[in-house]
């Protein structure tokens, strides 16, 4: 499965990377090999771990169609717990925007957001900033 990466998604990474959200190990050894993991999707068993891979739901707990959260916790100094939002449509991923949970407002907050990029992206509405393979 191909991965698309975002202008959000990226804007989103330089973001938290200038932030120190986590450590260039941990994204080297753990987030970037779990996003590749993508392009095996659904043929590995973190996409059976609710703690790693789960449906994004809006503010009604209704699942968001096409949209997925992936999770990673106490990352960086902070021990942050971060979030990738992830659509996938017709057999390709797009990161869509990466972010700190810092509680289930914030949460919400950027999954109503997340519903506005499925919608552009299905409209054809986003710019390609790399693709992962």
């Amino acid at each position: 499965m191909e991965i698309i990466i975002t202008q959000w998604a990226l804007d989103s990474y330089l973001e938290l990377k200038a932030g120190k959200a986590f450590s260039d190990e941990e994204y080297w050894n753990e987030i970037r090999p779990d996003v590749l993991l993508l392009q095996k999707h659904p043929n590995d068993h973190k996409f059976t771990q609710g703690k790693f891979w789960s449906p994004a739901q809006d503010r009604n707990h209704k699942n968001i169609s096409n949209g997925y959260k992936m999770k990673w916790h106490n990352k960086g100094d902070g021990k942050v717990q971060l979030r990738l939002t992830v659509g996938i449509l017709d057999e390709t991923c797009f990161l869509c925007e990466a972010y700190i949970k810092h509680d289930e407002k914030e949460d919400r907050r950027r999954l109503a957001k997340f519903k506005v990029y499925l919608e552009l992206i299905r409209q054809g509405s986003y710019t390609v900033r790399g693709i992962l393979i």
